[in-house]
C-alpha cells in the first residue's frame, strides 16, 4: 500500500486483467467485484466507504496520482462526519473504456477525473461535481515534438500556422474533438507511452501536455528524450472535474462537501500547490508565444466553475 495525504493508507493491490473493447464484455467484470476485494491485502472495515479510483499509466516512486489525493483530502475532511473510507485502485485504461465502465457502474463508487464535455455531462447514467480540480493548469498545454522541428516552430503565434503539422492524442480524449475542431491534423493512440513513441518515431509531430505532466513525464524515461518546444505553448479552457454514475449520489454529495471544506480551509490549495505550482512555474508561460483555440465542448457549462481557476499569466 501507498500513503498519500494525512497519512491515509490507499490500496493498490488489485490483480491486473485486461478489459475488452467490448462494452458488454465489461459488463461481466461485475460479477468478479467480490474476488476482487478478497484479494485486497487488507480486510476492509464492514462500515468503510469503497471509493474505486484509477492507477497512473506512468509508474514511479511518486505513485499516487493528483486527482486521487485530491479524492482522499475531501474523503478525509468529511470522516468525521460520513465515516471511514477504503480506496481502491484499478488498472488504467483509456477514456471510451473509462467512460464505458462509469456507464455500466462495474466498480463500487467509481470516481475519476475528466474533462468536461456536454454531451459527457448529459449523459443519463452519469454525474459530476463542478468543481476544477486542476484550476485550470491542464488548459495550457507544452509540446513535445520531433527533433528536426526545434528550428521551424518559433515564430508560431496562431492555430492557422500549425495546419501543417500532426498532433498525437489519446483514443476518446477531449483534445482530440478540439483540435479538430480548429482545424488540426490528429492521429489517436491507446497510451501515453505509444504517443511518445509515435512522437520519437516521427508519426506524429507534436504531443502536448499541460505543465505539471510536463514537469514529470519530461524526466522519465518513458518519453524517450524527446524535444520540446520553449517558444511556444497551446491554450484552451480544459476544465476537469470528477464524474461518477448517477447513483452514486451519496458519496458524490461528501465528495463535493469535501472539497468545498478544503478549499475553504486552504488544504485543497496546499496540495495543489504541490502539484501543480513547480510546472506552471517552469513552464515560463509569460515567455512563450500563447496559441489559443476555442473548446466547442463546454457552450453549456455554467461559468461558475471559473471562480476557482487560477491564472499564471497574472499569477492569481
Amino acid at each position: 500500500m501507498d500513503k498519500g495525504v494525512n497519512g491515509e493508507r490507499i490500496n493498490h493491490t488489485l490483480p491486473h486483467y485486461s478489459v475488452s473493447r467490448r462494452v458488454g464484455l465489461l459488463l461481466c467484470f461485475a460479477f468478479s467485484m467480490p474476488a476482487l476485494a478478497e484479494n485486497t491485502s487488507a480486510a476492509p472495515s464492514p462500515s468503510a466507504l469503497i471509493v474505486t479510483h484509477k492507477l497512473p499509466e506512468i509508474t514511479s516512486n511518486e505513485r499516487v496520482l493528483y486527482e486521487v489525493e485530491a479524492l482522499q483530502l475531501a474523503l478525509e475532511k468529511t470522516r468525521a462526519e460520513y465515516g471511514p473510507y477504503e480506496l481502491r485502485g484499478i488498472p488504467p485504461m483509456n477514456r471510451a473504456r473509462t467512460i464505458a465502465a462509469l456507464h455500466n457502474n462495474i466498480y463500487p463508487n467509481l470516481i475519476l477525473q475528466m474533462s468536461y464535455e456536454d454531451d459527457l455531462a448529459e449523459q443519463e447514467k452519469l454525474a459530476h461535481i463542478p468543481f476544477p480540480l486542476d484550476r485550470g493548469a491542464l488548459s495550457f498545454r507544452i509540446c513535445f515534438m520531433r527533433d528536426e522541428l526545434k528550428t521551424k516552430v518559433s515564430n508560431i503565434t496562431r492555430s492557422e500556422q500549425l495546419k501543417q503539422y500532426t498532433f498525437g492524442t489519446g483514443i476518446g480524449w477531449a483534445d482530440t474533438k478540439i483540435l479538430r475542431y480548429n482545424h488540426l491534423q490528429v492521429i489517436e493512440a491507446n497510451s501515453v507511452v505509444n504517443l511518445f513513441r509515435m512522437t520519437k518515431a516521427g508519426r506524429v509531430d507534436f504531443f502536448c501536455r499541460g505543465p505539471s505532466e510536463y514537469h514529470y513525464e519530461h524526466q522519465h524515461e518513458s518519453s524517450l528524450g524527446l524535444t520540446s518546444d520553449s517558444q511556444m505553448a497551446l491554450y484552451y479552457p480544459l476544465p476537469k472535474f470528477f464524474f461518477t454514475h448517477k447513483d452514486n449520489q451519496a458519496v458524490l454529495a461528501r465528495i463535493k462537501r469535501g472539497l468545498e471544506l478544503a478549499y475553504k480551509d486552504g488544504s485543497f490549495n496546499k496540495l495543489w500547490h504541490k502539484r501543480h505550482h513547480q510546472g506552471l512555474t517552469e513552464a515560463q508561460l509569460q515567455k512563450r508565444n500563447l496559441v489559443k483555440m476555442e473548446n466547442p465542448l463546454i457552450k453549456r457549462l455554467s461559468r461558475d466553475y471559473e471562480t476557482y481557476l487560477y491564472d499564471p499569466l497574472t499569477e492569481q
